[in-house]
């Protein structure tokens, strides 16, 4: 018998992003919705190898920016301050080189466009620059995928939440 619901379909995904390329989590970060939560992201993120570029779209992402305002996680409103403790890890494993570099680019300055650099104003905990560099390589495909995940691994999750 098949399990299905949201226990299922969780470990389905961490399974499938236990063995994912590089390519297809650095498409999980950019593409998911953010709005579950960071359990997802920092499943990803405390894999090191993961490339270095996924870590620096992911910071950027969960609101690097926006979460500049504030300059302790106290200042933070409750269920802001897993993302702001994440953000912190994020810039420390950054500097310390825990993830990969697997070739793949990001630029936080022009992502397709957008400039994540720029897009808050106030400033209380200032960025690292090195979060704010671009990371030469190539950009990923992710054509083909829905939610960060290709169509059939997206379609077996979806079965599994229903």
């Amino acid at each position: 018998m098949t399990t299905t619901g949201p226990d299922a379909a969780e470990a389905f995904l961490r399974d499938f992003l236990s063995t994912a390329t590089p390519q297809q989590r650095h498409t999980f970060v950019r593409r998911t919705n953010y709005d579950d939560g960071t359990d997802r992201l920092r499943f990803v993120l405390d894999d090191a190898s993961t490339d270095r570029a996924t870590a620096l779209a992911a910071y950027w992402m969960l609101g690097a920016g926006y979460y500049a305002q504030y300059a302790t996680v106290d200042d933070a409103a409750d269920y802001e301050r897993p993302t702001w403790e994440l953000l912190r890890v994020v810039e420390q494993r950054y500097a310390d080189g825990f993830w990969a570099d697997h070739g793949i680019g990001f630029d936080p300055t022009d992502d397709e466009g957008d400039d994540w650099t720029t897009e808050y104003s106030e400033v209380v905990r200032p960025i690292p620059d090195a979060m704010r560099e671009p990371v030469a390589g190539e950009p990923v495909d992710d054509d083909d995928t829905e939610d960060g995940l290709p169509l059939d691994v997206y379609e077996h999750y979806e079965a599994l939440v229903d």
